[in-house]
């Protein structure tokens, strides 16, 4: 099974050392990032993070703020203890953000420490932490973080942006996509001309927990191709029948220079 799309791009390789108390929480936190491409490291007391700190060296370094055994965690030992500035986000977690205080809410700096206030959405505070890790390794390489664009026939995605763009001979047309939409078009993007099936769809874009409807495929593939037709591309998206849908890459009408195509 291919890797999922992923908006914004996946992180392979990154270090994540989560120091939470709470297992449930730790351990939700450890599957979501996982999923998106780090390698979580689990502490629950400050301690144990720090002696995990020296041996892992990690990229990013997620702080409990709100419970003793995790508050304490010092993210100045942390930096002092690396032997080169490497990029390094420190993301503190807590319901009281002015608790932040000298430890960097939302301050850049070489730690690069992020303040989110709880309640949050797992979903979007690994979104929250891709953006910022990339920014983060941009400015400390000295240059713009580099922008990767998915590309297959007339269709272009650029997962930073959440911009999709199908381009005709003499013509291109924005089209407006919501997330999932993107993510599912991506998948279909990565394996032109090739059939998937709703089971491996619903694998790529939703993941393999078993508890979405099939028929949620359907329904976005029927949004796309709305899209597509207001745009004059109907026919990118095919139904296979009793097999799935397949991306065909073929050549589209020509389509108003700088038209949006309507939801």
């Amino acid at each position: 099974m291919q890797e999922p799309y992923s908006l914004p791009s996946r992180a392979p390789h990154r270090t994540l050392l989560l120091v939470i108390e709470e297992p449930a929480i730790r351990e939700l936190l450890a599957s979501s990032f996982r999923h998106a491409g780090f390698f979580p490291v689990l502490a629950a007391s400050a301690a144990d993070g720090h002696r995990l700190a020296g041996e892992v060296r990690p990229d990013v370094v997620l702080i409990d703020l709100d419970t003793p055994a995790t508050a304490t965690f010092s993210i100045d030992q942390l930096q002092a203890g690396r032997s080169q500035p490497a990029p390094l986000l420190s993301v503190l977690l807590t319901a009281r953000p002015q608790a932040c205080g000298a430890q960097g809410e939302l301050c850049g700096g070489s730690s690069g420490a992020l303040c989110i206030a709880k309640p949050y959405s797992p979903r979007e505070l690994v979104a929250r932490v891709l953006r910022e890790l990339s920014t983060l390794n941009g400015r400390v390489q000295g240059r713009p973080s580099v922008r990767r664009l998915l590309r297959a026939g007339p269709l272009e995605i650029d997962p930073d942006q959440r911009r999709v763009t199908l381009r005709h001979a003499g013509g291109l047309v924005e089209l407006d996509l919501a997330p999932t939409e993107i993510k599912l078009l991506g998948c279909l993007m990565a394996h032109p001309d090739r059939v998937l099936s709703r089971d491996q769809l619903l694998a790529l874009v939703w993941g393999e927990d078993g508890t979405t409807d099939p028929r949620t495929v359907d329904q976005n593939i029927r949004r796309l191709r709305r899209c597509f037709e207001a745009a004059g591309a109907g026919e990118l998206i095919r139904t296979v029948r009793g097999l799935g849908y397949r991306l065909t890459i073929a050549a589209t009408p020509a389509a108003t220079p700088g038209a949006t195509a309507p939801r």
